[in-house]
């Protein structure tokens, strides 16, 4: 949900082949949620190419991933900065 306001926001789309996932604590800090590698390998199965998931997430063979431990970083990202 958040990747999407940011998108909206900004006027920057997520690209179609990134899924995003995370739990957003009120302090802005992006938590790793359950099963995030049954979560990629699923999202890898159904053509995406990357994820941006929250630090500290192992990855999955067949998608590329990117690491955020922060909301700012999210924008980062979305922003490709």
């Amino acid at each position: 949900m958040a990747a999407a306001l940011i998108s909206a926001l900004t006027e920057r789309p997520i690209p179609n082949e990134c899924i995003t996932f995370g739990e957003i604590a009120l302090s802005g800090e992006v938590r790793q949620v359950a099963h995030a590698g049954l979560r990629l390998k699923e999202a890898a199965k159904l053509g995406f190419e990357r994820g941006w998931v929250p630090a500290g997430t192992k990855g999955a063979d067949g998608i590329a991933s990117s690491s955020f431990g922060n909301v700012r970083a999210l924008v980062d990202q979305i922003l490709g900065r």
